[in-house]
Parts: structure tokens; C-alpha cells; sequence
């Protein structure tokens, strides 16, 4: 491609005569390609409006050609460091909050809470089911658990209700003959339960019919309790569910669980709120829009009454025109200007009619803002 301009002052002198444009016809080169040759050989190329200058007879400055050195090398970055030598840099470390409730199980069941003694009633009346979990049998503390657990899940159960009520939270059994627990904080409803889950153990072929298979299954307690929050929470993240582990037990784990609870009622506070004020917004809008429609179709009645008026006064000029029509007659056929009674009384009647249907003769007419005859506040009428 060089061959083309012989050497590099050629092509620098080239570029510095004619656009690029030009010499891409003249050389029978694409434009950028020029443009990566100049690049490569350091030749300077003229900036944007460097032409429209030297069509307005202005003054240009052209730097000169500097020195070309093919075997110019780049600067490298030096500054890497061995992966042997390299320091180790402090990393952030986030601390995790600690909850210091103090929430500790007692190891025996001394004065239970009510809710502690329903409970354990309930557990009494009930039968193993199939999973061979047992449920409180007409209402209690939301159980579900093991004939192994049962003693461990009062005591947890016995804890917490003694610790809110000694807090002044509100801990109760909504429905009478019904499982469910509400835990209330801030006026925020927080359903709560302890269940054990159940594992398949094995399954029986019992019977075979129509080509389907029929199995009896067998499930065994996990014997392994878990803390969980029943609230639907759309959009939260908060935990919501505490298991025993293999190094620790939910007993070790009620001031988060405890912690989770006053989460869950400051979001759904939140929540709630952010409802409302979505609510009183949404409430605004459509009073602001129906205050909207009735000024719109105020004024449309107020347009439709002015084109009405125009027509009537159109009209009423035609009776006083036809009238005085009918009058010029009259004096013609009636010279002493005694007209007949009829006539009289056609032209009274004709009269008042035109002047009734004339708005001027009522007064010059007034105009008002539809929005300073409607009030806002008397939406509700409407």
C-alpha cells in the first residue's frame, strides 16, 4: 500500500493537500484504510473542519511530520505482583448482628402458660397418624410433632409464651377449637408454629388394577424439630424458618427467631403503610379525574347552550324580520292603521315569542370557569 505514495513525506504531504475523500478515489483506497496507514506510519491527519477553514480563507496550523522509528515498542505495566510475594490485602469483613434476648429453655415444665396446658391437654386426647406425628386435638399452640419430641416442644412452646407475655407482646389463640397462633407486635398479626417433618422409609406393592400399581407407604419422624413463621410475606426476605442442625438445636436459636418476629411486624408495618398511602393516592387520582369529567362536560353543556343561543338569536332576527314584513303589509292594506283584532293579536303573540327566543333580552351574557362553578370537595355528590 505504500508503493502507492512512495515514501512517507509523500503520503504526509498528500494528506495535508486533499481530504481523504479525494484521495480515496485518486489511490482507489477505502477511507479508513488511509486513515490506519497514517495511524501506522505517525503521519499527522488534519481535524474536523480543517477544510471549511481553508474554504473561508482562514489561517491553519499544520504540525510537522514527526519521526518514524519501527522498532517503537509500547511502555508495559510492571507493577504485577507474584502470586509468592504478593501481600494479602485486608478484606471487608461483615460482622453478623447478635440478638441478646436472653431466651433460654428450662429443662423442666414448671406453672405452665395456658396456651402451654391446652396444648399438652390437646396432645393428650390425640391419636399417632400415619406420618406418626401428633396434633393438638381441639385447639392449642400450632403443633405438629412426634410422640419423641412432644415433651422438648412444650418446653420451646412454654419459653416463648412466658417470654412475650413477660415483654407485653401479645401471644393468643385466634379461633377457639383451631390450632393457629398469632404472635401480635405493633398490631401486626404473625402466625407461628413448631413442626417435625416425616421421612419415607419404604413402600408395599398392595394391589394391582387396569395396569396401575398401588403401594402402601411407610413414613418414620425425622425427629427433628423446626421454628417457622406462616405469614405469607410477598416480596421478604426474612428468614422464616429455623431447623435443628447437627451441631445445634432451634432451643439456641429463639432470640433470632424472636428477632425475625419484630422483623416481620416492621415490614408488614411498612408494608401496610405504603398500602395506605397507595390507597389514598389512588383514591385522590380518581376524585381529581371524576372532578376532570364534570368540568369537561360542564363546559361541553356550557358550548352546547352557546350554540343553542346563537341559533335562537338567528332565529329570533327572522321573526323580527318577518314580522315587520307582515306590519309594512298591513299599513299598506289598512291605511287608517286599523287592523283587525286578530291581527293584533297575532302580532303581539308573534312578538313575544321572538323575544323570548332572543337571549339578549334577558341581559349580555356572563361566563365562569367550570372549575370555579364545581368545588372539588362536592365530588361526592356526583
Amino acid at each position: 500500500m505504500l508503493m502507492r505514495f512512495m515514501n512517507r513525506e509523500q503520503l504526509y504531504e498528500e494528506v495535508w493537500s486533499n481530504p481523504l475523500t479525494k484521495l480515496s478515489l485518486k489511490y482507489n483506497l477505502a477511507t479508513y484504510k488511509l486513515k490506519k496507514l497514517c495511524d501506522t506510519l505517525l503521519v499527522p491527519l488534519p481535524k474536523v473542519g480543517h477544510w471549511s477553514k481553508i474554504a473561508f480563507g482562514k489561517k491553519v496550523d499544520v504540525p510537522p511530520l514527526p519521526a518514524y522509528n519501527r522498532c517503537r515498542l509500547e511502555p508495559r505495566d510492571s507493577t504485577f505482583l507474584n502470586k509468592k510475594t504478593a501481600p494479602i490485602l485486608p478484606t471487608k469483613i461483615t460482622v453478623k448482628k447478635k440478638f441478646t434476648y436472653g431466651i433460654k429453655v428450662k429443662k423442666n415444665l414448671t406453672k405452665p402458660h395456658p396456651i402451654t396446658v391446652k396444648t399438652r391437654d390437646g396432645l393428650k386426647r390425640c391419636k399417632t397418624d400415619e406420618y406418626g406425628m401428633k396434633k393438638p386435638w381441639g385447639g392449642g399452640f400450632d403443633l405438629r410433632v412426634s410422640k419423641v419430641n412432644e415433651r422438648r416442644a412444650l418446653l420451646i412452646i412454654d419459653t416463648l409464651c412466658k417470654w412475650f407475655e413477660k415483654n407485653n407482646i401479645k401471644i393468643h389463640l385466634p379461633f377457639e377449637r383451631s390450632n393457629t397462633t398469632e404472635v401480635v407486635i405493633d398490631n401486626q398479626r404473625i402466625r407461628i408454629k413448631i413442626e417435625e417433618k416425616s421421612k419415607l422409609t419404604g413402600k408395599t406393592l398392595t394391589e394391582r388394577w387396569s395396569g396401575y400399581e398401588y403401594y402402601t407407604r411407610e413414613y418414620t419422624p425425622t425427629e427433628q424439630l423446626a421454628l417457622v413463621i406462616d405469614n405469607y410475606c410477598w416480596g421478604c426476605s426474612i428468614r422464616k424458618v429455623w431447623r435443628d442442625g447437627k451441631t445445634s438445636k432451634i432451643e439456641e436459636k429463639l432470640d433470632e427467631f424472636v428477632a425475625a418476629l419484630f422483623q416481620h411486624a416492621e415490614y408488614e408495618k411498612a408494608r401496610e403503610l405504603r398500602l395506605e398511602a397507595e390507597r389514598i393516592e389512588r383514591e385522590k387520582q380518581q376524585r381529581l379525574k371524576k372532578y376532570h369529567d364534570a368540568c369537561t362536560k360542564l363546559e361541553q353543556e356550557m358550548l352546547n347552550d352557546l350554540v343553542q343561543q346563537s341559533k335562537n338569536a338567528t332565529y329570533s332576527r327572522e321573526l323580527y324580520k318577518y314580522i315587520d314584513e307582515v306590519k309594512q303589509k298591513a299599513k299598506l292594506e289598512y291605511k287608517n292603521a286599523e287592523y283587525p283584532e286578530g291581527l293584533i293579536n297575532w302580532i303581539s303573540w308573534a312578538e313575544n315569542h321572538a323575544r323570548e327566543l332572543d337571549p339578549l333580552s334577558k341581559g349580555l351574557p356572563t361566563y365562569r370557569k367550570a372549575t370555579e362553578i364545581i368545588d372539588i370537595e362536592d365530588m361526592d355528590k356526583y
